[in-house]
């Protein structure tokens, strides 16, 4: 199965740095991105059908409480319709819920969100709601607590998957240790009778942009990381590098100015999506 890597064309016209060394990377690896143009807004994972896996998607409405509550920024929202008319998605279900692309991992047969499907779907019973998450993603829900504090309630921020039986969790017990302590063990708590942890944790001080690291892209042959200096000579990018490097023993690493994008909180697995095709 072939795949593609898609951008909005909002990532060139405002984060041009970022796109500069993302496009030079993906050349190296011989990929050329391909631009959405019917996009709003640059976060285009969220907005993107959802692969279920063998080139299948899920469509779905996307209307996040985040952007629709304030309306000044409902100019941002992509209607998912228009932003998919000229590509060839083979849709496997569509599904009358608002949901967000960063709130899905697909980790197997199972899939991992946040809880904060209920309250962006209130006229749904939860139960009958995640019945039809799974019979349209075919595979067991997982749900993690949202934690508030975030306002987009994104599981792609938490975990990674990594095959076997094991996922990638964020350094929850460096960053913000008195506060994320309990979220961290109740987090654990879930998802310890379901898969093996890794909890990424740096040899250095973490900043507080240090969970951005998690937010990387995948391709076939790379782990694309996203980088907080210029030059990724920042001590946590270093450390980042090295870590990620001995986690995926046979893939490429590279790293990605992403600073602007972090800032607005999100990274590059946010502002990319990857079309599979069959």
């Amino acid at each position: 199965m072939s795949q593609d890597i898609y951008i909005s064309e909002w990532l060139k016209k405002d984060y041009k740095v970022v796109y500069d060394q993302l496009s030079s990377v993906l050349a190296e690896l011989q990929i050329t991105p391909q631009t959405l143009p019917y996009s709003n807004e640059v976060w285009c994972r969220d907005y993107m059908p959802i692969h279920v896996g063998e080139g299948r998607y899920v469509g779905f409405y996307f209307r996040p409480d985040y952007l629709w509550d304030d309306p000044l920024c409902r100019k941002y929202i992509t209607k998912q319709e228009l932003a998919v008319k000229d590509l060839n998605i083979n849709f496997f279900d569509n599904v009358d819920l608002v949901l967000d692309g960063g709130n899905y991992v697909r980790c197997g047969d199972k899939v991992v969100m946040t809880d904060k499907i209920f309250s962006e779907n209130p006229n749904w019973r939860p139960l009958v709601l995640i019945n039809r998450l799974e019979e349209a993603f075919l595979a067991e829900l997982i749900l993690l607590p949202w934690d508030m504090d975030e306002p987009f309630g994104h599981s792609d921020g938490m975990i990674a998957w990594l095959g076997d039986n094991r996922i990638l969790l964020n350094n929850y017990h460096q960053l913000e240790e008195s506060k994320c302590h309990p979220f961290t063990t109740r987090i654990y708590k879930i998802l310890r009778s379901q898969f093996d942890i890794m909890e990424l944790e740096y040899n250095v001080k973490p900043t507080h942009n240090s969970w951005c690291y998690l937010n990387y892209l995948e391709t076939d042959d790379a782990i694309i990381l996203p980088a907080l200096s210029l030059n990724h000579d920042e001590e946590n990018d270093i450390a980042a590098l090295a870590l990620f490097q001995s986690i995926f023993h046979n893939k490429i690493i590279k790293q990605v100015f992403a600073l602007p994008l972090i800032q607005h909180g999100g990274a590059l697995h946010c502002a990319t999506w990857n079309h599979y095709i069959l």
